[in-house]
């Protein structure tokens, strides 16, 4: 690795730990809010999973298809003939929006989805740097744009049929269903982190291999992903969820809807089911979307007007804004960048 690639790295490794600071929590908020496990146990469990799941799943089973949708977002012809510089600008100016629009989301409380921030920055230096011919909008619009707004459909429709399911079933459930019931999250809590942390952290992965490829001269079909990267950037990840996330824990699991035990586990299912597909398919998505939207799904099963819809609509609209917010601060920052060390 040269120079050019480390520094890449770190950021990478910043926005991972971001990651877990602000939506780490996401895969233990609703068992946290029926008080089905102690928050500092649920954290605990998470946070191993997610440092254990991404070896297992990005490395030991070689599994890295989000990594080579994020990739793949500009052509890889837009590469050839560039310089080293040239590539260090394009993945540097990514980062560094990626990281302003976030703090910027933090200082104003403004909801944010980390992921299209990540991938709205990414397009936008890459307009900025290769040109529009050169961005694939293909998988832009299929994989990125249309599962803006397709991600929420989908997870509202798989919580509210199970929901509906799982109620109809358990109509007639003792207190010892019940209990089952709060001990099964434990299990929710392991699989959901699961499906969180392979797909947040090959977002960072995706970085580091185009940064291999612009920096470093590595081919985007033959590059493998070694141990120790996939294993540093999910510590990364889960010393970002160690460390925050308990107002998440709050909004998520309280202020869209107040889940019961079994619309949590209903709430819990419908994610991981969602994000596991998505992850084994190539689709980066939020994980604070795919979680919300399944709540929302819940709460329109059991009780419509219960839903706060005031809040709903705000993280609704962030999810829009997000990603045409980012490419423009990434294109923005590109263009200043390439007129200053670019002559």
């Amino acid at each position: 690795m040269n120079g050019y690639v480390i520094t890449i790295f770190i950021l990478a490794l910043a926005y991972t730990f971001y990651m877990g600071f602000s939506d780490g929590a996401n895969a233990v908020a609703t068992c946290i809010a029926t008080r089905a496990i102690k928050p500092q146990y649920a954290l605990v469990i998470s946070g191993l999973v997610k440092l254990l799941a991404p070896i297992i799943i990005c490395f030991l089973l070689g599994n890295d298809s989000v990594a080579r949708t994020v990739g793949k977002l500009i052509k890889s012809s837009a590469f050839d003939g560039i310089s080293q510089k040239e590539g260090f600008i394009f993945l540097l100016s990514t980062m560094l929006a990626t990281l302003l629009w976030s703090l910027v989301s933090v200082l104003t409380s403004v909801p944010n989805s980390t992921s299209h921030t990540l991938l709205g920055g990414l397009v936008g230096a890459g307009l900025a740097s290769f040109g529009f011919s050169n961005v694939d909008w293909a998988m832009v619009g299929i994989r990125v744009i249309l599962m803006v707004f397709l991600t929420p459909l989908l997870c509202m429709t798989v919580g509210y049929l199970l929901s509906k399911l799982f109620t109809l079933i358990c109509r007639r459930m003792d207190r010892g269903v019940k209990k089952a019931f709060k001990a099964a999250q434990v299990f929710n809590v392991t699989l959901l982190s699961t499906s969180i942390s392979i797909n947040n952290v090959q977002k960072s992965m995706g970085i580091y291999l185009l940064a291999m490829v612009v920096c470093n001269g590595a081919s985007m079909q033959t590059f493998t992903f070694d141990f120790w990267t996939v294993a540093i950037m999910s510590l990364a990840i889960m010393l970002g969820l160690l460390l925050g996330g308990y107002k998440l824990i709050y909004t998520v699991g309280k202020k869209i809807y107040p889940l019961g035990t079994l619309q949590s586990v209903v709430a819990q299912v419908s994610t991981a089911t969602v994000a596991l597909t998505c992850s084994f398919t190539g689709i980066p998505v939020s994980t604070g979307q795919v979680v919300s939207s399944s709540i929302i799904g819940v709460g329109m099963a059991n009780k419509i007007r219960a839903v706060r819809w005031g809040r709903a609509r705000k993280i609704f609209v962030s999810w829009i804004l997000t990603f045409p917010i980012a490419m423009v601060v990434g294109a923005i920052i590109c263009l200043l960048l390439r007129a200053i060390f670019i002559r």
